[in-house]
C-alpha cells in the first residue's frame, strides 16, 4: 500500500512539473559601430516610431547606483544631407524607482548636471519575463534631451531587432515560426509564415521562404542580420543596430 501511494505521489508530482509554465530570459544587444565585433550587451532599447535608441550595459547594477552607460541614437529618417541619423553619447544611468506598473531608471549626465531632470528609461513591471505569459519585458519609453519616445513592443516574439532600414520581428510557438518587417521608409513590410529554425553553436538561424525569396534572420551575443535572397542569389544583408531575443530558462533539476 505504502508502495503505491509514493508512485501515485511521483506521478502527481511529475505532472505539476510538465504542467509548469515555461519562463524566458531575453539579453539584449548593441551593435555601437554597425559593423561585426561592435556588438555590446545593452540595458535596453527602444524601437520607437522616428528613431532606435539603445543604452548599453553599465559594469554594474544601476538599480541602487548610477553607473557610466553610453546612448546610441540613430533617426529612421534623417533630415538634413549633413547628418547621419547616429548619435553617441556618455550618461549616468541609475538608480531605479517603481511606480504604477512601470519601473524608472533614471537617465543623468556625467559631470553630475541634470540629476534633477526627469530622463529615464521606463520598463513595465508587470509586463516581464517574470510573468511566463510574456516572452519579452517590455520597454515603454525612453525620455531623453530629446523628447520623450514610445517603444514597439512585441510580447510573444523570440527575435526583435532593428536594422537601419526596418524592424525586424520573429515569432515561434514551438510549432510555426513566423517573421515580419516594418520598414522605415514606409513602404509595406512582408510577413511570411512556416519558418524553419536550425541551432549551431553560437545560437539559433530562422529561415523562411516565400515565393521565390528567402529571408534568414541569424542572431547571438556577437552578431546580428538579416540577408534576404531571391533564386539563390543575395538581393541584401543588414547588420542589426539593436536586438533583443528570448529562449527558455533551463530549469534546474
Amino acid at each position: 500500500m505504502k508502495r503505491q501511494r509514493f508512485l501515485t505521489l511521483g506521478l502527481a508530482l511529475s505532472a505539476l512539473a510538465l504542467a509548469a509554465p515555461q519562463r524566458y530570459e531575453v539579453r539584449a544587444f548593441v551593435n555601437a559601430s554597425g559593423e561585426v565585433g561592435g556588438v555590446r550587451p545593452a540595458f535596453a532599447w527602444c524601437d520607437a516610431p522616428d528613431r532606435v535608441l539603445a543604452v548599453t550595459q553599465p559594469a554594474n547594477d544601476p538599480r541602487t547606483t548610477a553607473q557610466p552607460v553610453t546612448l546610441h541614437r540613430w533617426l529612421k529618417r534623417p533630415q538634413p544631407e549633413s547628418d547621419t541619423g547616429k548619435l553617441t553619447a556618455p550618461y549616468l544611468l541609475g538608480p531605479s524607482e517603481g511606480a504604477a506598473g512601470s519601473v524608472y531608471t533614471r537617465l543623468s549626465f556625467p559631470d553630475g548636471s541634470g540629476a534633477n531632470s526627469n530622463f529615464y528609461i521606463r520598463t513595465s513591471n508587470v509586463e516581464n519575463i517574470f510573468d511566463p505569459a510574456y516572452k519579452m519585458t517590455r520597454v515603454n519609453e525612453f525620455r531623453t534631451p530629446e523628447g520623450s519616445f514610445r517603444c514597439r513592443y512585441q510580447p510573444q516574439a523570440v527575435f526583435m531587432g532593428a536594422t537601419a532600414k526596418r524592424t525586424v520581428i520573429v515569432w515561434d510557438n514551438g510549432r510555426a515560426a513566423t517573421y515580419a518587417t516594418r520598414n522605415f521608409d514606409g513602404t509595406p513590410g512582408v510577413y511570411v509564415t512556416g519558418g524553419k529554425v536550425a541551432q549551431d553553436d553560437l545560437g539559433p538561424e530562422y529561415t523562411f521562404q516565400s515565393g521565390s525569396h528567402t529571408y534568414l534572420v541569424k542572431f547571438h551575443p556577437y552578431a546580428a542580420f538579416v540577408r534576404v535572397q531571391r533564386g539563390g542569389r543575395t538581393l541584401r544583408t543588414e547588420t542589426f543596430l539593436a536586438y533583443s531575443y528570448s529562449q527558455p530558462v533551463q530549469e534546474q533539476p
